[in-house]
């Protein structure tokens, strides 16, 4: 009896995704079958909903069925891993803001180019949130109907609402000033991504060091996410005759990699290696041992953001124009200031 008790509890309850996949549908057009609208459904797809219901057993979500003329307290947002500080940092602060509009935050992990971000779309759509907010450039389904901001990564076509960094000038900042120090061989090292805020990143060290005549060719190392990965990725840099003199990394995360991998060597920075980063994470401004780096402005980020939902989808609605936050310069001891 314990065990069947047992063995009960854990059937998971089926969910308006599992009904979408067994009927070959979206949630949405689930969604619509359920709520009689607000968009048709042809009969052969209704039939196929409603086999694939009974077939379940599935049961409405209370939330939903009470909320299927509006929409609930909640908001999703979707971010690559909120191990990194930066992502970490950036989910605190759109959930301090929805908290303070009266809104909860709901958080899905999607990693980088995975499938993940689709599932969590759906599920999230599911419990009607005012909005869904997006750190990468997944596309939602054509029938998902969920309001989605953009945030840190433009939209995929110029009419996607999006608060987004200027990563190019930012990024112009940090290699300059390693100019101004006088050092002219500067490497870059990047993320494995070349779209997206990686684009400005790497362009506006392109950029500062065309600027100044001085060469790129052979001075950009990608690097993996996964920290202990992207410091043997930076060793060989690190260890050649012709090692550079500075290093510009276009996150904070690949600028204490880079610092590590030097001290492992022997390397004092920045006595022998001037290193600057890209993100202005706590642990770069505030740390015993304080990184320079681009600042960004993540609370005015969570305002804007939700501004941005507001404005875009239920004061009217209407086209948004984008929202691009400068960074500014911090100066910490790894530049040689």
């Amino acid at each position: 009896m314990t065990g069947n008790k047992g063995s009960d509890r854990s059937v998971r309850r089926p969910t308006l995704l599992d009904v979408g996949r067994l009927a070959g549908t979206s949630t949405a057009v689930v969604s619509y079958v359920l709520n009689g609208g607000p968009r048709p459904v042809s009969a052969k797809t209704r039939v196929k909903v409603e086999e694939a219901i009974q077939m379940l057993g599935y049961r409405r979500n209370p939330l939903a069925g009470a909320l299927s003329g509006g929409r609930s307290n909640l908001v999703g947002l979707l971010v690559p891993d909120t191990a990194n500080a930066f992502f970490g940092e950036l989910s605190r602060h759109i959930e301090a803001e929805g908290r303070r509009r009266g809104l909860l935050t709901l958080l899905g992990n999607i990693g980088y180019g995975s499938s993940l971000g689709d599932e969590y779309s759906e599920a999230f759509s599911e419990l009607r949130p005012r909005g869904i907010f997006v750190t990468t450039g997944e596309e939602p389904h054509p029938e998902d109907e969920t309001p989605r901001v953009y945030v840190q990564w433009a939209g995929p076509d110029s009419t996607s609402p999006s608060v987004v960094f200027n990563d190019f000038q930012g990024a112009r900042l940090a290699v300059e000033h390693l100019l101004w120090h006088g050092y002219e061989d500067i490497f870059c090292v990047a993320g494995e991504l070349e779209e997206g805020p990686a684009e400005g990143r790497e362009g506006g060290w392109r950029r500062a060091m065309e600027d100044a005549n001085l060469p790129t060719d052979g001075r950009l190392v990608r690097v993996s996410f996964d920290r202990v990965e992207a410091e043997r990725a930076v060793r060989p840099v690190l260890e050649a005759a012709d090692r550079p003199r500075a290093i510009y990394t276009t996150t904070d995360e690949q600028a204490f990699v880079t610092i590590r991998a030097a001290t492992s060597l022997g390397l004092r920075v920045p006595g022998d290696l001037a290193v600057v980063g890209f993100d202005g994470i706590r642990e770069a401004r505030f740390g015993s041992f304080p990184l320079t780096t681009v600042s960004l402005p993540l609370e005015d980020l969570a305002v804007s953001a939700f501004d941005v939902l507001e404005k875009s989808f239920y004061d009217g609605g209407g086209a948004v124009p984008p929202v691009v936050l400068d960074g500014t310069l911090s100066i910490g001891v790894t530049c040689g200031c």
